[in-house]
């Protein structure tokens, strides 16, 4: 168990991450047909976020951009 979970000494980390691709398309379409769309299926580009909390202070905030 965490004896107190303010503690200096403790570091919270999270990572988080986006592409191009989180666009997807949305439309109707009658009862039993399925919605088609057209989609790339490259990466074109992609964004990390990472950093630390403690003592109330955010950090080391990174951003790493891939492609």
């Amino acid at each position: 168990m965490l004896g107190d979970p303010t503690a200096s000494h403790l570091v919270y980390v999270d990572e988080s991450g986006m592409d191009e691709r989180d666009n997807y398309g949305y439309g109707y379409a009658p009862v039993s047909e399925r919605f088609y769309d057209l989609k790339s299926g490259r990466r074109q580009g992609r964004i990390n976020m990472i950093a630390g909390y403690r003592d109330r202070t955010l950090i080391v905030p990174l951003v790493v951009l891939q492609g």
